[in-house]
């Protein structure tokens, strides 16, 4: 399971620097780069959010199996179309929507199996949340250094390589795990009545909207996604064109924060079951915005790693975290509806970011965007972090929800 996780996560991060470069470096817009984002982002909160009951349906191996052949499929046909110089930009657009559309569904499927398989072989479901979050940033690591080096060199060949990494994941979910190891409805027996599809959405939309709790994180999730989520698709390619470092100093600050975040998650393993969560998100989320003010300030290049590898290490204590909240906290009935909803209002932040990033630093260029970002990003967070519901929060997680 975790060699999957690894698999996907390179995979996401060398098309992450890949595909934004080369929309950058072809059509010199931030704007366009913006809007392949968008178009990749807002089918991936549509079908996240409307995915919770197929999961429920259809399982979780199954549907994270499936998801990952269509992307694999849709990576295919761009490498092959920009190979030949046959790549419109509308069939671009329309690929990478299919992608997100099969990633929305594909993700929240897999956030569920290694805590599925924890439990299957008897070990803590929270520390198989921590351990997951572990191999995404070892993921983070070498990622971004591998995406950096192959979008200054030919895109086509860094596409081949995200599809036999997404090939290789799904692959490893739909033959290697054990058909045993799914929790509760997709293991129902064949006589049993299933809800129907809307009525099932609706109990869970309702279960969501009645916790103020999950409300409150996921709307965080949002804003913070919408603040910070253009920095490898808008600002760093733009950072990286004005100050002509190029892709190569893309990769180097991110796999420098991303070793910093594997050693900061080996950390994390056991602070944060002793450690209250509001105290650990606050201190990561605050030591997060002198990331964006050095780009903004024209910082020189070693304060910038300085401050990408502070932000790295610090910002590995929040991940799992949040990954307990969203898993521990709703009842095991609704959790699949409950983390659809959530990760599609979470992602809608990604999606508008781009967006609104692309033609924002088209118009007012690099300093202005970043440095708003910065201070609303604090404003959000910090005043999330520290309403009461969340500062009563300990380590056990579910033991503190209320009967």
């Amino acid at each position: 399971m975790l060699t999957s996780t690894l698999a996907g996560c390179v995979s996401g991060w060398v098309l992450t620097l890949t595909m934004p470069w080369f929309v950058f470096a072809t059509t010199g817009s931030a704007g366009h780069a913006g809007i392949v984002v968008f178009a990749e982002l807002a089918p991936f909160v549509v079908a996240r959010f409307l995915a919770g009951p197929v999961v429920d349906r259809l399982g979780l191996r199954r549907t994270s199996w499936m998801a990952g052949v269509v992307e694999t499929s849709s990576v295919v046909l761009i490498a092959v179309l920009v190979a030949l110089d046959m790549l419109s930009f509308p069939m671009l657009l329309a690929l990478v929507a299919s992608m997100g559309a099969a990633n929305g569904a594909g993700l929240l499927a897999k956030g569920f199996l290694a805590p599925a398989a924890a439990k299957y072989i008897g070990v803590d479901e929270g520390r198989a949340i921590s351990l997951s979050s572990a191999t995404l940033t070892v993921g983070r690591v070498f990622g971004p250094s591998l995406g950096a080096l192959l979008a200054a060199r030919q895109p086509v060949v860094g596409l081949a390589v995200v599809a036999v990494l997404a090939a290789v994941s799904a692959s490893i979910i739909g033959l290697a795990l054990p058909h045993g190891m799914e929790p509760g409805p997709a293991q129902m027996d064949e006589g049993e009545e299933r809800q129907g599809y809307w009525r099932s959405l609706g109990e869970g939309v309702g279960y969501f909207r009645r916790d103020s709790l999950l409300v409150r994180l996921y709307v965080m999730l949002s804003l913070m996604a919408f603040l910070v989520a253009p920095m490898t698709s808008v600002f760093l390619p733009v950072w990286a064109k004005e100050t002509t470092a190029g892709p190569g100093a893309i990769g180097a600050l991110i796999s420098t924060g991303a070793f910093a975040s594997f050693l900061g998650s080996v950390v994390a393993v056991s602070v944060i079951e002793r450690v209250r969560p509001s105290v650990i998100l606050a201190v990561g989320f605050l030591l997060v915005v002198p990331q964006l003010l050095t780009l903004a300030l024209g910082a020189p290049m070693w304060l910038v790693m300085v401050a990408w590898a502070v932000a790295g290490f610090v910002g590995a204590f929040p991940d799992p975290v949040i990954g307990k909240i969203t898993h521990l906290w709703p009842s095991e009935e609704f959790r699949s509806r409950v983390r659809a909803l959530g990760g599609a209002i979470a992602t809608l932040g990604s999606a508008l970011g781009s967006l609104v990033a692309g033609v924002f630093v088209d118009r007012f260029g690099l300093a202005v965007p970043l440095i708003a970002a910065s201070v609303l990003y604090l404003l959000v967070t910090q005043g999330t972090v520290f309403r009461k519901d969340m500062r009563r929060l300990t380590p056990k997680i579910r033991e503190d929800r209320p009967e």
